[in-house]
């Protein structure tokens, strides 16, 4: 017979990890579903024909057009004005008036190049912006593969990265799974350039691209000088 005070250690371990585990799990962000906007902000209906996952093959084959993804996040990083609702509409502009490239950058808090491109991009930001770039990061993934992020893991991210643009939360990729596959274990960092004209998706990668002037300013680059697929 094991000794009373072993069991009472074998109990109270056992309740930890129990405390542990619901912890981890209550720690993750519910992400609902909310409601999407099926307009954007002058009243113009999202586009619903030519919807899926496939980027651009070139200058004369079209890609589909994004679906109408919505998530929870900061606008701007601003934590302050707490949670908002963003839909893919709030940047559809068909002619282009005040977004020339839609930059989805895809990362999780446990990887390493995902801050690399955090603070690429936050160095970048303003003159990307000021070109009409509208710069958006979906976190799908906290500290631990594959789980999260928690609320908590986003806000520290901002904080740490001093993040100037918009992030949202999608946990374990439930929205934007269908790009890798679906599946929690999203292939971080994950970029998407789309034409807020049509919502067409441009191109899609894996890997940090380096250098955000560059890739993005491909895509403004086209807009500029190509004439809209749909």
């Amino acid at each position: 017979m094991r000794p009373a005070h072993l069991l009472r250690s074998i109990a109270s371990l056992a309740v930890v990890a129990s405390i542990a585990c619901s912890s981890s799990s209550a720690d993750e962000f519910s992400d609902p579903d909310v409601p999407a906007r099926n307009a954007n902000p002058q009243g113009v209906a999202y586009p619903t024909d030519n919807v899926g996952w496939t980027a651009r093959a070139n200058a004369k084959l079209p890609g589909k057009r994004i679906p109408n993804l919505t998530f929870q996040g900061y606008l701007d990083s601003n934590r302050s004005a707490g949670l908002k609702v963003v839909s893919l509409a709030d940047f559809y502009d068909p002619k282009a008036e005040k977004y020339k490239a839609l930059h989805l950058q895809v990362a999780a808090t446990w990887c390493p190049n995902c801050r690399s491109q955090a603070r690429d991009t936050v160095a970048k930001r303003d003159g990307l912006v000021a070109r009409g770039a509208a710069l958006v990061e979906i976190i799908v993934a906290g500290n631990t593969h594959g789980a999260g992020p928690s609320l908590g893991e986003v806000d520290s991210w901002i904080d740490e990265h001093k993040t100037n643009f918009t992030v949202l939360i999608d946990v374990r990729a439930k929205r934007l799974g269908p790009f890798a596959g679906g599946g929690a274990e999203f292939p971080v960092p994950f970029n998407v350039l789309i034409d807020p004209r049509t919502m067409e998706i441009l191109r899609i990668d894996s890997g940090y691209p380096d250098d955000a002037n560059k890739y993005v300013g491909a895509a403004l680059d086209f807009v500029a000088t190509t004439p809209p697929s749909y």
